[in-house]
């Protein structure tokens, strides 16, 4: 298993320890679910520092989960294995994920679906050159700095693949994402597949270009909530009041922006002026896009071309029953 590139894509080093402090007390309080104190239906929640994830905090924040009747449990966990232990010890029921992490989960042994799309990478993603390189297809035989087993890796795997090349075409130089940027901007590497804000930070620094994003795809880089299946089948009413919360959630964030981020970022250990230009690079769904797109273009398009590239460049195994890991009932009849 490979780390989630979500737990870090936003959060220095101050920040991420204040994160972790703060994952540390969340996970300590976490459990089964059951009732809350008030009587609402339980249900614990694994999720991630990644901004894409934010609207539950405004759903927290503002009292969402209450409205709906239910007390939902966040816990912050670093990595993607750790959520996967977290699910076997039932010390959780829900997930967020990225799209090709859910798969990942799937191929592990856990048993969950998809109930809801969250957000999409559009320009938060990036190839970034030093301006030697002018075209994805002059990437053959180049060095490219990028974190293997990523979604930085999806994104390069998938430019590749749409030019007539594979990663066996150029010369990986496998680093975390950071040190991709510095690499780049240190003029080790003419070529870095990063995210924000080390896209930002690259810019300000010299006259890097940004080659390719992940609007090319838009999807490729996306998140999901997946639940547990046995969960699932016994509490339907209660998965489908945290699906029900999503969506006032998200109409705050789009009413009240700045209000809005101020939550998310100060949730995820970071500022809103550090996170603007990650903010502006991500498109959340509503539930009124859901109803459309996760039981239509997400599981007809997006999801089968994460689960292809992905198994191209080796994190997936492939063969997915994909029809039946998305399920849009919840979002089709969200209120």
């Amino acid at each position: 298993m490979t780390t989630s590139k979500h737990a870090f894509r936003v959060v220095g080093a101050a920040a991420l320890t204040a994160a972790l402090l703060a994952t540390s007390a969340c996970t300590a309080t976490s459990g089964s679910s059951g009732s809350g104190d008030d009587g609402a239906a339980s249900v614990g929640m694994g999720i991630q520092p990644w901004l894409g994830y934010g609207p539950w905090y405004i759903a927290e924040e503002n009292g969402y989960f209450e409205d709906a009747g239910v007390d939902v449990e966040i816990t912050n966990f670093m990595n993607d294995s750790d959520m996967t232990a977290a699910f076997a010890a039932d010390r959780i029921q829900m997930a967020n994920a990225a799209s090709h992490s859910a798969l990942q989960f799937i191929e592990q042994g856990l048993d969950v679906t998809i109930v809801l799309l969250l957000d999409a990478s559009l320009t938060a993603d990036a190839i970034l050159t030093d301006g030697s390189v002018d075209s994805v297809a002059d990437l053959a035989g180049q060095q490219i700095a990028f974190e293997e087993g990523s979604v930085s890796n999806l994104l390069l795997g998938y430019a590749l693949q749409e030019n007539g090349m594979t990663l066996d075409d150029i010369e990986p130089v496998p680093m975390d994402p950071s040190e991709a940027a510095t690499a780049l901007i240190g003029g080790s590497v003419p070529v870095a597949v990063t995210y924000e804000p080390y896209i930002s930070e690259a810019s300000a620094a010299g006259d890097f270009e940004v080659l390719y994003t992940a609007a090319e795809n838009e999807g490729l880089i996306s998140d999901v909530l997946v639940v547990d299946n046995d969960f699932l089948a016994e509490n339907a009413d209660v998965v489908q009041s945290v699906v029900d919360a999503w969506g006032p959630s998200i109409a705050f964030y789009e009413s009240d922006t700045d209000e809005a981020r101020g939550i998310i970022a100060e949730a995820i250990g970071s500022d809103v002026e550090s996170l603007s230009t990650a903010f502006d690079g991500v498109e959340y769904f509503s539930l009124e896009a859901n109803a459309t797109e996760l039981g239509g273009d997400y599981l007809g398009t997006v999801l089968p071309s994460v689960q292809t590239v992905a198994t191209d460049i080796g994190i997936l195994d492939g063969g997915a029953d994909l029809d039946a890991i998305v399920d849009d009932q919840f979002v089709t009849a969200a209120e």
